[in-house]
């Protein structure tokens, strides 16, 4: 009896096996079979079963679909993009190089065919591919493994792949900064710029990170690529716009090798405590009866720090080109109207950078009374050396925008054995003043 119980149980166990392998074959193709299916249905000529399947790949993201997915980044209809950009923001890392694939293949046809507005599509979301590959890659770096993932297109050698990864790395904010911080020390330049650029674009955030970087690390640089580098991430500070910042760049100041840079930096802050700063450094060296970095002079035109125009007219007068040069363009950028008469005469300097940036500062201030000096500065044509002086008194004519001005440029064209690039110049000035000129 007991040899017949053994059997029994051994026929159940094979029955009861067989069952379980049966149902569980069953649910596998069941499982298998929608993915095929909504495949297909992205497929569908019929758009409402593309954003269906879209949003069901949404919700149960396969990484098989994405190449699919992909390519609705340029369906026609509006609803289909959208579905398959959330989608691919899903699904993750996989989706990640189907979606560059699209934007380069959109970016290679509008480059053949600049005519075929085949990179903008109707409707109102995503109308450039560039735009759900931003959103696909955003969404995919707000995990610390995905930044690290779209942190690694840095390093692309396709500028198209690393604008894409610096914009979304850049909206993305704190997750991105562990990311991306090991790339400052990457062995190519524009790798580590593209670095600065994402951290810089990360607020307050960024400024532990690039004190560590600028203040408390031991080693000097090295190399002019480590100098750059760490010139470019004081710089970087300066695009925080916060107070906080305004420490590590006091510090940097104290580095002959960073205080350009931070001076900059500085003057891109535009916030009260740094408007202080420069105001109090700038009356410090009134007083002392010294000429200031001229790094620091352009810092106050950048701060819009009007209250030192009385400075920067004083240092116009100095012995030293350079601080005069920096005065000239801190009061173009000022907007100080009053300036005008001072700088006329700078027209006439021998130092060619001191001339040059009179003339610019005149035009960015587009006063009709310097037109006469700058006609008379249109004469140092003769000399080659002078050529930029000529470049930019031609910029300011035409800023100044008085049609009284072209016959003077039509006489000025005559002459003989111009240079190629003046004379380019001068008949664009005059087509700009036949066109938009004030009478």
């Amino acid at each position: 009896m007991q040899w017949r119980q053994w059997l029994i149980a051994a026929i159940t166990f094979v029955i009861g096996f067989g069952l379980g392998w049966i149902v569980r074959s069953q649910i596998a193709a069941n499982r298998e079979s929608v993915p095929t299916k909504v495949l297909a249905q992205l497929k569908s000529a019929d758009p409402v079963q593309r954003v269906e399947a879209a949003w069901a790949l949404a919700s149960n993201p396969t990484p098989e679909a994405a190449d699919e997915l992909a390519n609705l980044l340029l369906d026609r209809e509006d609803h289909v993009r959208l579905a398959a950009a959330v989608a691919l923001a899903r699904l993750g890392e996989p989706a990640i190089l189907p979606t560059l694939r699209v934007v380069k293949k959109v970016a290679e046809e509008a480059d053949k065919n600049p005519q075929q507005p085949y990179h903008f599509l109707p409707g109102q979301f995503f109308k450039q591919p560039r735009e759900a590959a931003v959103f696909i890659l955003t969404h995919i770096a707000r995990s610390s493994e995905g930044a690290k993932k779209v942190a690694k297109l840095l390093e692309s050698r396709d500028p198209l792949e690393v604008g894409i990864a610096q914009q979304a790395l850049q909206q993305v904010g704190a997750p991105a900064l562990k990311a991306v911080s090991p790339y400052l020390e990457h062995e190519r330049r524009e790798v580590r710029f593209a670095a600065l650029s994402v951290i810089s674009a990360c607020g307050e955030q960024a400024i532990d990170i690039l004190r560590r970087f600028i203040v408390e690390s031991k080693e000097e640089p090295q190399t002019l690529l480590d100098q750059e580098t760490m010139q470019m991430a004081v710089y970087s500070l300066g695009n925080t716009h916060s107070d906080k910042a305004l420490p590590v760049l006091k510090e940097a100041l104290k580095k002959p090798m960073l205080e350009p840079s931070a001076w900059q930096a500085i003057g891109n802050l535009r916030t009260e405590g740094a408007k202080k700063f420069l105001l109090e450094q700038a009356q410090r060296f009134v007083k002392e009866g010294k000429n200031p970095p001229p790094a620091m002079i352009s810092a106050i035109g950048a701060a819009q720090l009007t209250e030192a125009i009385p400075y920067l007219r004083q240092w116009l007068r100095s012995s030293d080109p350079r601080v005069q040069e920096a005065a000239a363009l801190a009061l173009g950028m000022l907007r100080d109207k009053d300036a005008v008469p001072l700088l006329i005469p700078l027209l006439e300097a021998k130092d060619i950078g001191l001339a040059s940036a009179a003339a610019n500062a005149l035009g960015i201030l587009a006063d009709p009374r310097a037109l006469p000096a700058l006609y008379k500065a249109l004469k140092r044509v003769k000399n080659p050396a002078d050529t930029q002086v000529v470049l930019n008194a031609l910029t300011a004519i035409q800023s100044i925008n008085e049609r009284s001005s072209i016959p003077v440029l039509e006489e000025f064209l005559r002459q003989p054995e111009l240079p190629e690039i003046v004379s380019e110049q001068a008949k664009r000035v005059i087509e700009y003043l036949q066109r938009y000129g004030r009478p």
